[in-house]
């Protein structure tokens, strides 16, 4: 005989489908936003190496303002690095390649040993194109003579 008290039939968990369902809801979402968080840290990457050298190249360039003197960055497939104690370098993380194109060239090289971007003592420099780079991407950065800014970035 049955109590009026207690319920017919009792659940006491989840069914398998319903667990099922709850996965694979969790798979999409995670297949949808996985790809886009590790493209956005990608883009945090290039984006600060951008921003290091142009840090590099206003340092460089107020340096050489400053002093009245010319002021050097050296030019490696690494970075920039400072020939002087009151500029900045701008090293690029391990995998990060870079190559230079002069305003005379017509294409993108590695840097020589000894290649130098100068700053005269008014702060004007040649202006040069930069292409950063790991396997499958790249992003090119053109500097502005005057401002030692960056010009425009494009793939």
């Amino acid at each position: 005989m049955m109590s009026a008290n207690k319920p017919f039939c009792s659940s006491r968990g989840y069914t398998l489908f319903e667990i099922l369902l709850a996965l694979g809801i969790v798979a999409i979402l995670l297949g949808v936003t996985v790809p886009m968080i590790i493209s956005s840290y990608g883009d945090s990457t290039s984006e600060e190496i951008a921003r290091q050298l142009q840090s590099a190249a206003t340092s460089a360039q107020t340096a050489a303002i400053n002093s009245g003197e010319a002021r050097r960055l050296r030019v490696t497939e690494n970075g920039l690095l400072s020939s002087g104690s009151s500029t900045s370098s701008a090293e690029l993380p391990k995998g990060w390649k870079l190559q230079i194109q002069r305003l005379t060239e017509s294409k993108f090289r590695k840097p020589e040993k000894t290649e130098y971007w100068e700053f005269n003592s008014v702060g004007i420099c040649e202006p040069v194109s930069f292409r950063i780079g790991k396997a499958g991407e790249s992003l090119i950065l053109k500097f502005d003579p005057l401002t030692a800014l960056i010009v425009t970035d494009n793939d």
